[in-house]
């Protein structure tokens, strides 16, 4: 979880994947913008808040055209609503639930392709680690534990390899024709890539628009430029019970943060929303990675693909990714550097 430089609404419920974000009040203006000057308005921050894919987000740009940036925050939420309308598991007619619901989807958008393009990389990369394609095994666990009296250990082993049988990124087929899944029962899940994908567009539209020092929050981070004052922005980071950690420093960077608190099916944490696709069940070799990288695409699934790999094949998959760095948490809640 993390907290930062500027303040931020009430944190709202959690996307299953990611862990909570909170954005703290410790803002500091440079020492320039609060001295008297005769001319113009002065640049001051103008913040949207709202949620995207089950997540606290917002937007915060540094301006001093209170008209501008404001239209331009209109145009930015604008446009996280229309990739939500492709990426959400919970819109009956988002491009995601047609494509899980028919096993086809005929003229998939851009956004689509390229987050099925970069998934299936990522997939490659890791061996298998990150893979899009582990919703059967969330349905599993999600179906068991809702069930009165459920047996804590989950469900059963011919159960979980039924699921694991539909686990396979391989089989996702994309074409000029657009996406297939080979197989009947097969469901993809983008919640470990899409919000740092939509991220990634919303910084990159704002950068288009001229706007220098930028804060995004869409479930992952981004941010452009330093802080106005000429520092790095500061991520602090909070551990799952909210307790205050380290900080990151970023500028022109991405983080992405993944760990098994962010969603569980039981009280005891045993069985959570981050599947190891080789087992059919819940990952614990870590818990939690903080993944730093250029874009928020990669830091989101590369940080479930390591909490999935483990600490012996981080660096393997870190280094597909140039000037991703990442920071691991074992269950022993020694940190180690990657």
């Amino acid at each position: 979880m993390t907290t930062r430089d500027l303040p931020l609404a009430a944190p709202r419920t959690p996307s299953r994947r990611q862990a909570l974000k909170i954005l703290a009040a410790s803002a500091a203006l440079p020492v320039g913008a609060i001295g008297f000057r005769m001319f113009g308005p002065q640049p001051t921050f103008h913040e949207w808040h709202g949620e995207a894919l089950g997540a606290a987000s917002s937007l915060s740009l540094w301006h001093s055209n209170a008209g501008h940036a404001q239209r331009t925050l209109a145009r930015m939420v604008s446009e996280v609503a229309r990739l939500e309308a492709v990426f959400s598991l919970y819109q009956p007619d988002s491009e995601l639930s047609r494509l899980n619901r028919d096993g086809v989807l005929a003229n998939a958008s851009r956004d689509m392709v390229a987050v099925l393009e970069t998934s299936r990389a990522i997939a490659s990369a890791s061996n298998g680690a990150f893979d899009p394609t582990v919703q059967p095994l969330w349905t599993l666990y999600q179906d068991h534990f809702a069930q009165p009296g459920a047996d804590p250990s989950g469900p059963s082993p011919k159960a979980i390899a039924a699921a694991r049988g539909l686990v396979d990124y391989q089989r996702i087929e994309v074409s000029s024709r657009g996406v297939r899944l080979a197989s009947q029962g097969m469901a993809l899940t983008l919640n470990g890539i899409a919000q740092g994908y939509i991220t990634d567009v919303v910084a990159d539209l704002l950068r288009n628009e001229g706007f220098d020092h930028v804060v995004v929050e869409l479930g992952e981070t981004r941010v452009l430029g330093t802080h106005p004052d000429g520092r790095p922005w500061r991520v602090g980071l909070r551990d799952a019970s909210g307790g205050a950690g380290r900080t990151l420093e970023l500028i022109n960077e991405s983080s992405a943060t993944s760990g098994g608190y962010g969603t569980m099916f039981d009280l005891s944490g045993e069985h959570h929303h981050i599947f190891d696709p080789n087992t059919g069940q819940s990952a614990h070799r870590l818990t939690e990675v903080v993944v730093t990288a250029p874009r928020a695409t990669d830091a989101d699934a590369l940080a479930t693909a390591l909490f999935v790999a483990g600490e012996d094949r981080a660096a393997q998959v870190l280094a597909t990714v140039p000037g991703a760095r990442a920071l691991l948490t074992r269950t022993d809640g020694t940190v180690v550097r990657v």
